[in-house]
């Protein structure tokens, strides 16, 4: 199957180097700038539109951003040197990536793995079911790992929380924990909800209306 899918490339290359190829020549419009130092070494300078500059040689398939040497395909700016050489860009693709290699792979026949009835792990029990090669004395549970004892000695004392010994807030209106008295919004701790006396309200004060 694999050797007929190869035997149909086209250009030398698979439909997936060739989406690569073409999506990284839509990234050469970066690129302001392509000077030539040698053409016998095929060296080049690629200058980018954020000033930066790069070494290009095409002889040894390498770039100085090793986007090239890392895929195996020409990066954009390797695709810019080619493009302004009007060179081939598939002779630039790694060889692992041609037909040649591809067929030297799939060669010899690849056999298909043979399957076992492997046991599975019921989700609800933790037991293991299935598996017919398992012989009676089998354990079809599964336990969980023995924990190996640390090569420290073992702590003794417990680890105190940051909190432990810190002494709780208390207000000095209510008398209650948690916040001060700057802040509390409860009624005093002497106010007597069971004193007998009359209580004389704020609108009382208004009206007038005051106990004899």
């Amino acid at each position: 199957m694999r050797k007929a899918t190869v035997d149909k490339w086209k250009n030398g290359v698979g439909e997936r180097i060739k989406k690569k190829l073409r999506k990284t020549l839509d990234h050469i419009g970066s690129i302001l700038h392509v000077e030539m130092f040698s053409r016998s070494l095929g060296e080049y300078s690629v200058t980018l539109m954020n000033s930066r500059s790069l070494v290009v040689k095409l002889r040894e398939g390498t770039c100085s951003c090793r986007q090239w040497q890392t895929h195996g395909q020409p990066c954009e700016h390797a695709m810019a040197v080619i493009k302004k050489e009007k060179l081939w860009v598939y002779n630039f693709v790694n060889p692992c990536y041609k037909v040649a290699t591809q067929r030297t792979i799939y060669l010899n026949v690849v056999h298909p793995m043979e399957t076992h009835d492997h046991g599975m792990v019921d989700e609800n029990t933790g037991a293991v079911v299935g598996g017919e090669e398992f012989d009676d004395d089998f354990n079809r549970r599964i336990l969980p790992p023995k924990n190996q004892r640390p090569p420290e000695r073992p702590q003794r004392r417990r680890i105190e929380s940051q909190t432990q010994r810190v002494k709780p807030r208390r207000c000095s209106k209510c008398h209650k924990l948690g916040h001060y008295k700057s802040t509390c919004r409860n009624p005093r701790t002497d106010f007597d909800d069971d004193y007998p006396g009359d209580v004389v309200t704020a609108e009382d004060l208004l009206q007038g209306n005051l106990p004899r």
